[in-house]
């Protein structure tokens, strides 16, 4: 594991299993259950537990789960119970694997998970767990943890901890920037290049791979090679993908028609209105499109960064503007399926 771990640079796959896996018994099911029936030394009878409740609960989606996959390796395994007061079941993470940033990142996944029905949050743990993670909890709004009612092992007291989802959440934010600056997600980067508002129908078009170059009266070439967020302004209003722009070329209106026509998604009489009375425009052509897997309306993404959300009439540099940042990085999470890879940002 360590060599991998070296090799990989803490490449992490993240699969959410739900009642697709359960009923199908998928692939990722199977490492589910053979990274939960690891644990049975330390939770006698957890295979009975897995095989009784978090099968039907993920059938039922009351539970939801998550394994993390190193080089293939499952490596990571969370489930949750969501209900009002929500239980975070289980989180284990190969030894190898802790102190980066793994643990603040499952924990703030799990979180939005239950983020539309939990007003607590709770979880169970050894003492010995609790002595040697006391920080960590904590950091997490979890201050204090009370022995159980159900006991799992006749050598080590169960304990109990709990916090109100709105506290936990809170400190779960807090944490982002600096999980959004160690990760990115599913190939989805996190709060950095920019974020660009664009029509509906543009921004149809750019996912569908119908439109490659959009056209803008000003618009600096130093950002080519770098991310942009897509947002689909009104009536939609939602955060729908991102892309990379491969290059920025600017010249006169008569030039730049000539050259990219074809992919610019427009007709030549909406091309004319737009670039009207302007000796010279931008043409970015975007690269490696890639559409968010659920579309993320403003006002869900608002709610919960607890900070008003103005959309830039062109585009806006993320690294200047902090919620905007939190706001993207949030709506990747919230995507089906998550690839984490360990980077470095520059932000020229």
């Amino acid at each position: 594991m360590q060599d991998l771990i070296s090799t990989m640079k803490h490449d992490v796959k993240v699969v959410r299993l739900g009642p697709k896996d359960a009923r199908g018994d998928s692939a990722h099911l199977h490492a589910l259950r053979d990274l939960i029936y690891a644990n049975e030394d330390m939770y006698p009878g957890i295979d009975k537990w897995f095989e009784s409740k978090v099968i039907p609960g993920l059938s039922s989606s009351e539970r939801v789960a998550f394994v993390g996959y190193l080089e293939e390796k499952p490596a990571i395994s969370a489930v949750v119970k969501r209900k009002d007061r929500t239980k975070f079941c289980h989180l284990r993470i190969e030894t190898d694997l802790q102190g980066n940033h793994l643990g603040e990142l499952f924990f703030i996944l799990m979180a939005l998970e239950v983020r539309n029905c939990a007003s607590e949050i709770h979880f169970t743990l050894p003492e010995g767990l609790w002595s040697q993670k006391r920080d960590f909890f904590e950091s997490f709004g979890f201050a204090k943890a009370t022995r159980s009612s159900v006991q799992y092992r006749l050598w080590e007291n169960e304990l109990r901890s709990s916090a109100s989802y709105s506290h936990v959440w809170q400190l779960a934010r807090e944490k982002l920037p600096k999980v959004f600056q160690a990760f990115s997600v599913d190939g989805f980067s996190l709060g950095d290049g920019l974020l660009m508002s664009m029509r509906p129908k543009n921004a149809e078009k750019i996912l569908a791979g119908e439109k490659r170059v959009e056209i803008r009266r000003k618009f600096p070439k130093r950002w080519e090679g770098r991310s942009v967020k897509l947002y689909s302004s009104k009536p939609q209003r939602w955060l729908v993908g991102e892309a990379t722009i491969g290059t920025v070329i600017c010249d006169s209106p008569t030039l730049i028609w000539e050259t990219f026509s074809e992919d610019i998604g427009s007709s030549k009489e909406e091309f004319d209105a737009y670039t009207k009375n302007a000796d010279r425009v931008s043409a970015i052509a975007f690269s490696e499109i890639r559409p968010y897997h659920i579309a993320i309306p403003l006002e869900q993404v608002s709610y919960l960064i607890d900070a008003e959300l103005i959309p830039p009439q062109s585009y806006c540099r993320l690294s200047k503007n902090k919620s905007w940042a939190e706001a993207v990085s949030v709506a990747a999470l919230l995507q089906n399926t998550f690839r984490y890879t360990r980077r470095t940002v520059v932000d020229p």
